[in-house]
């Protein structure tokens, strides 16, 4: 689109082209971000039918129904207007409302979960993610159905308690079927607009269903038995590793006293589905398990519904030889993206490969990765002069956020571009560690 435009100014001649303020040659894209970097002052957004835009933002930029980037987060839908290659003039948080008196919070939520008047819960979500993780007690129901069916799956009772929910407050879902609600006769509906990612926030246990489980014992996803060893040896997950509750206090202790990065060993990856049981799903283990886990940083995790003794009942899949204790988790490379493997025995000072160390000016100071060419990644636009498009790159950062942002620009760009999605240790003699 801003292709076509310059192609047309050019056309014109550059005397007119001098004539149009910025502002004119200006995009705007709508989608949801993937990741924020605000070390770098970035977003990568995942925008319909094609690639990620990656996109930078000043103290210049305006920011609507947001405070700032701070009350920005994954998955929030966005409209940002940019001209490429510059910092976006706006980035507007898209929000949908709820009818006066309907919106409730979590504690709201909370108060109608553990009290006694009769309610139901409604995942108003696609059937994917509410079945890898929705709120205790929730049944599902998709509002992009018929209306018909989606009414026919609510209770008869007109007068009875409906709360709806879905992907947050930039997730049109919630108000879709509030709306059909209201145009059904129900007369006591509420509207949980903060949804999963304000429950995630809160640390709340999610369930995750066990059919969906069973389908997914491989090493693309972490199955962790939080149960006493004992228990854990006499029967299991297929897959699943032993770590009992007493392990992820002692962990968090020990970050906090060595002042380092909350970890789980061997899943750098946030974005890993993690699935947590116990003998039920309100066991204490597990539920210890999944505060810390969620306090960690990591994004996906969920606990198995009904536990391992519903999992039995149900006939699913258990095994009873010896249970593994080291996480094996494989994830599934992204496009661009280099395997640790490949990256460890990769020779970083072959004269046909650039290393991209897109880490701040401040990061490098611990450590500068040797042989490589630092441009902290809100400078990669401005100085494509200084990277030579017949060489292989590979990008790196400090956890491989950045480095798939720059991914992005550089793939754009025409470049022969890949990327570490890993988080990486620098030494002082410049050799890289995968952590």
């Amino acid at each position: 689109m801003v292709t076509m435009r310059w192609n047309v100014l050019a056309r014109l001649g550059l005397a007119v082209l001098l004539l149009f303020p910025t502002a004119l040659l200006a995009d705007t894209v709508q989608g949801r971000i993937m990741e924020i970097s605000r070390l770098a002052n970035t977003i990568q957004i995942r925008v319909p039918d094609q690639d990620p835009v990656v996109i930078r933002f000043d103290a210049n930029t305006r920011f609507v129904e947001a405070d700032g980037i701070e009350d920005l987060a994954g998955n929030d839908l966005v409209e940002v207007e940019y001209t490429p290659g510059r910092p976006a003039t706006q980035i507007r948080k898209v929000v949908f409302g709820l009818p006066p008196g309907i919106e409730i919070d979590v504690r709201e939520v909370l108060a109608i979960l553990t009290g006694d008047e009769p309610y139901t819960l409604v995942d108003t979500r696609p059937r994917g993610p509410f079945l890898s993780g929705t709120i205790p007690s929730s049944m599902n129901s998709f509002t992009r159905v018929d209306e018909a069916d989606f009414i026919a799956t609510l209770p008869e009772d007109k007068d009875r308690l409906l709360v709806f929910y879905c992907g947050g407050s930039t997730c049109p879902y919630t108000g879709e079927a509030v709306e059909m609600a209201q145009n059904a006769g129900y007369t006591n509906i509420k509207g949980y607009q903060g949804g999963i990612p304000d429950w995630r926030r809160t640390q709340l246990p999610l369930h995750a269903d066990p059919n969906w489980v069973a389908d997914r014992l491989n090493p693309g996803h972490v199955i962790i038995d939080t149960r006493n060893p004992v228990d854990s040896a006499l029967g299991h997950l297929p897959g699943a590793v032993a770590m009992p509750a007493a392990n992820f206090e002692v962990l968090t202790e020990r970050f906090i006293r060595e002042d380092r990065e909350a970890m789980l060993p061997r899943v750098s990856d946030r974005r890993a589905p993690i699935i947590l049981y116990s003998d039920q799903h309100h066991s204490d283990d597990v539920l210890i398990a999944f505060r810390e886990l969620s306090s960690w940083g990591y994004g996906r995790v969920a606990i198995l519904r009904d536990g391992f003794e519903g999992w039995q009942a149900a006939g699913l899949p258990v095994e009873h030889d010896q249970i593994a204790y080291a996480i094996d988790y494989q994830r599934q490379l992204l496009p661009g993206e280099i395997s640790p493997e490949e990256f460890a025995a990769t020779d970083l000072t072959r004269d046909d490969l650039i290393v991209l160390d897109v880490r701040s000016d401040q990061e490098i100071a611990d450590g500068v990765i040797a042989g490589a060419i630092h441009i902290p990644l809100e400078k990669v636009e401005d100085s494509l002069d200084r990277l030579d498009k017949s060489k292989e790159i590979l990008a790196v950062c400090a956890t491989g956020i950045r480095a798939e942002m720059v991914y992005r620009v550089l793939n754009a760009a025409g470049y022969n571009v890949r990327f570490l999605n890993e988080h990486i240790e620098v030494a002082e003699d410049g050799s890289v560690r995968v952590l």
